[in-house]
């Protein structure tokens, strides 16, 4: 935190960033998200946190690009955050890494981008058609940095943890 308020001087509510940093460690906040229309503030608390030990990190992600979650029609191959979060929890696949803690930067440069996240962002396990106990996305030891542009949607307004 000392490093992110070094470069980000000006940064709002640090005593509240380092309440939901300590709950997202205790993994009693599932998942932790923090808002900000500062796009270089979140990158730069993303990649702090996945420089510390047992956590991973998934930079530059634009759901407007990038699937979420592959749909049932989607081929078992299709690149989505979804299973890319898995890979690095479980440690099943090239990119695993078996963490306990992911941290993920997501870049909302649209209202649309922001409605595409909703499911992946909320409290609740994420589930496919014909999830396993495995399959499920339990949601304890992620957090979701996300970049807002523009007008923040209530959908996502409502699962923030903190909007810095």
């Amino acid at each position: 935190l000392i490093q992110l308020q070094n470069l980000h001087p000006n940064l709002q509510n640090p005593l509240e960033l380092s309440q939901i940093l300590e709950f997202y460690f205790s993994k009693t906040l599932a998942p932790a998200v923090i808002l900000s229309q500062n796009e270089d503030l979140l990158h730069d608390l993303t990649t702090f946190l996945a420089q510390s030990k047992g956590v991973d990190g998934i930079l530059d992600i634009n759901p407007s690009s990038y699937k979420m979650m592959k749909s049932l029609y989607d081929p078992t191959d299709t690149p989505n955050l979804r299973d890319d979060i898995l890979q690095i929890l479980h440690g099943d696949g090239p990119t695993s890494k078996n963490s306990r803690f992911v941290a993920i930067e997501l870049k909302c440069n649209s209202v649309d981008a922001q409605l595409q996240i909703r499911e992946i962002i909320e409290d609740t396990p994420s589930m496919t058609a014909f999830s396993t106990e495995k399959s499920a996305l339990y949601k304890d030891g992620l957090i979701f940095c996300v970049y807002i542009k523009g007008e923040l949607t209530p959908e996502i307004e409502s699962r923030a943890s903190l909007i810095i």
